[in-house]
């Protein structure tokens, strides 16, 4: 990984580490979603349309050979 992935990666981590909470402890995507429209309404945020485009992503990643 080259040094801009990294501060990148880190950054992505610090702007979402809500969602990665929420990923993290939720039992399926249902509740993913849930949590995350709920917690863009207590804080403002924009972590449901986040878990949206990972969904679309991992989807779409999966479906090819994918190093992500």
């Amino acid at each position: 990984m080259n040094n801009s992935s990294a501060v990148e990666k880190a950054e992505y981590q610090e702007q979402f580490a809500p969602l990665i909470d929420i990923i993290t402890r939720a039992e399926d995507d249902k509740e993913v979603m849930a949590l995350a429209k709920a917690y863009d309404s207590e804080h403002g945020t924009e972590m449901f349309a986040e878990a949206v485009h990972l969904t679309v992503y991992c989807i779409a990643c999966s479906k090819f050979d994918c190093d992500c």
